[in-house]
């Protein structure tokens, strides 16, 4: 009894603080481990199994906690062709009691009404971060008692509804897809019920009579659960529907941290030589991802108010999925745009593409414009960057009646280095081809070796970041093709031959814009 006296003033607190008005939105290190329970809508058709055993294996990583509740499907009988309303959903979480099970799950309540606090107690103890282990070293409350934090992380329950509709399967072609309404609901926990919740506790020393009295008012709580927000995605692909599933998952996924603030990873930079912040994969931190960093401020009226600095992107994430003991190592940020970073300042997730569009226009090389796409996929702490490129450039030439046009796609890499945080230097190697069509001639048997060459190009690129996320580039490259086709080789030599058309070798420069998303 006298934890749970702790535990309802411990709440009450909560609850006064979360009452008072604040004048700024600020952005606070006050993140919760969020928890999840994933549910599928079943539509009474032929898909149900097969949906629900490919949705079984998605998962939300590290970041999250799972509650398993009893409600992992829910039907509701409609056309697969559209989504199913989100007013069905929300009154058929509400017929299932989900909010109940979800409560149930937490203080682990059994057939006869026993309950615990021994996983909310467990769980508060692994989301306690290094400084709050610190703290409690200095303070009355005591390491053990941190473990009642578990009791905050109960509001931080969340239900994803996943809705998979309009899917289409052609093994003929092998061309998969399906579409995704992915619900969000947030378990509504009031001071009132939970204080009733608690007046429902059994005891090993109550009668058989205050049992049913206890489980009759347990039975009378309604928990409810709140919309919070929709997101739409589609998946594709070329082997399975399942895998379709999956990449239509990914990207609702990604939407949802967008779209729900409170899924967002706070922390305080605790150094900044390199900058340093005590997150990791508990979090679900992973390495390029990005955070923007914030100052606390003061308006002019006296009220803090916090204040964009810049943007950080993570390098070493550290493993620290386990117990916090107060000397968890930090994960490690590189700075990519922004003002003077400090300590103190905090970091928030603001997670992005981590890729990049360019647009160059240039001379000399075999595409005067090219349009490309970089994938970030590693930065160390130092600024080293390593990209994914896919570049497409568009050119042609005419003589007489004779026009011809030039495709030049290419895929390749290249590994970036930045002297000073603005600046990037990239040299970078790429393979692709050289394609060649012309409408001067109809009706000729198509084949694209016949008509490409292939193409070898190395270059390197200086960037100035002009303002996040705009840059600005000049590149060099040299490039050669080889392996010409036989018609490619025959329209192409006619251009030679009057000082057009593709050289073997060339030469070229270009410069350009790169946005970044």
């Amino acid at each position: 009894m006298k934890k749970i006296l702790v535990i309802l003033s411990m709440l009450f607190c909560v609850q006064s603080l979360d009452a008072q008005v604040k004048v700024n939105d600020v952005v606070d290190d006050d993140y919760v481990r969020n928890s999840v329970s994933v549910i599928v809508v079943n539509r009474g058709d032929s898909y149900d199994a097969r949906i629900f055993s490919m949705a079984g294996g998605l998962g939300f990583g590290e970041k999250f906690d799972k509650n398993e509740i009893p409600t992992d499907r829910i039907l509701i009988k409609a056309d697969r062709k559209n989504s199913v309303e989100t007013e069905l959903i929300t009154s058929s979480l509400e017929r299932e009691g989900v909010g109940k099970e979800i409560i149930s799950y937490w203080f682990q309540r059994d057939a006869s009404g026993m309950m615990s606090d021994e996983l909310i107690l467990k769980r508060g103890m692994y989301s306690v971060r290094d400084q709050e282990i610190l703290n409690s070293q200095v303070s009355k409350v005591g390491i053990s008692a941190l473990g009642e934090k578990g009791y905050d992380l109960v509001k931080g329950s969340y239900v994803y509804v996943l809705d998979y509709y309009n899917l289409k399967e052609n093994t003929k072609d092998k061309s998969y897809s399906a579409e995704l309404k992915a619900s969000i609901y947030q378990l509504v926990c009031s001071e009132e019920v939970m204080e009733q919740l608690y007046e429902a506790w059994i005891y090993n020393e109550d009668s058989p009579e205050v049992v049913a009295q206890k489980n009759a008012l347990y039975d009378s709580l309604v928990f409810p659960m709140e919309y919070v927000t929709t997101v739409e995605a589609s998946g594709s692909s070329s082997t399975s529907l399942g895998e379709a599933v999956n990449n239509a998952f990914s990207q609702a996924f990604y939407r949802s941290e967008k779209a729900v603030d409170d899924w967002n990873v706070t922390s305080s930079i605790i150094s900044t030589r390199p900058i340093k912040a005590k997150i990791g994969t508990k979090e679900g931190v992973t390495n390029g991802q990005r955070f923007q960093v914030h100052k606390i401020v003061e308006d002019r009226h006296g009220n803090l108010d916090s204040k964009s600095v810049g943007y950080v992107r993570a390098t070493e994430v550290a493993n620290n999925s386990n117990v916090a003991t107060g000397d968890t190592e930090p994960s490690c940020f590189y700075q990519i745009s922004g003002l003077k970073i400090e300590e103190g300042m905090i970091l928030k997730q603001k997670n992005d593409l981590k890729m990049g569009v360019t647009v160059a226009g240039g001379f000399g090389g075999y595409s005067p414009f090219e349009i490309g796409l970089e994938f970030l996929s590693h930065i160390n702490t130092k600024g080293t960057s390593r990209y994914v490129m896919l570049d497409v450039g568009i050119g042609g030439d005419s003589y007489n009646d004779l026009s011809v046009s030039y495709i030049v796609p290419a895929i390749g890499m290249g590994i970036a280095v930045r002297p000073i945080r603005p600046v990037e230097i990239m040299p970078f190697i790429q393979i692709g081809m050289d394609i060649l069509s012309t409408v001067s001639i109809a009706n000729i048997d198509y084949k694209l070796t016949d008509w490409s060459s292939y193409v070898g190009r190395v270059g390197a690129r200086a960037s100035w970041q002009v303002v996040y996320p705009i840059q600005i580039f000049a590149q060099a490259e040299a490039a050669v093709n080889f392996g010409a086709g036989s018609y490619y080789a025959f329209y192409n030599d006619i251009m030679l031959a009057v000082g057009k058309g593709h050289e073997q070798a060339v030469a070229g420069f270009s410069f350009g814009v790169k946005v970044n998303f």
